[in-house]
């Protein structure tokens, strides 16, 4: 499970990012980023209702959030991040998805090299 303070959890929260943040995507993946003031970064996730039930959301998010805390040194401090999964995230598996979600990171500028 991601650690609480590396989650990104109120509304206020999602919308300054949606408002004031960028986005950049790729086929599975949406993510929208906006500097905070924090020594961290904090990662947040959004699954549409159209993907499914709540059993195949959150297993979406599962997945997603799993990735996230074992890459989570990767990450540039300093940073609120959103993840928004697209419809062919759900034919996936989980290496595809992992290397999906650190390529669209590092395209973005937000994953730290090991020697940075």
């Amino acid at each position: 499970m991601l650690p609480g303070e590396y989650r990104l959890k109120e509304k206020r929260d999602f919308k300054r990012v949606y408002r004031y943040g960028k986005s950049h995507a790729n086929d599975v993946l949406v993510i929208f980023y906006l500097p905070n003031k924090l020594n961290r970064c904090r990662i947040g996730f959004s699954i549409s209702r159209k993907m499914g039930k709540a059993v195949v959301r959150n297993r979406i998010k599962r997945v997603l959030r799993e990735i996230c805390r074992r890459n989570i040194g990767e990450f540039k401090a300093g940073y609120d991040i959103i993840f928004i999964a697209r419809k062919k995230i759900k034919g996936i598996d989980y290496c595809l998805i992992e290397i999906k979600l650190l390529s669209l990171v590092e395209q973005v500028g937000l994953r730290v090299r090991s020697g940075e």
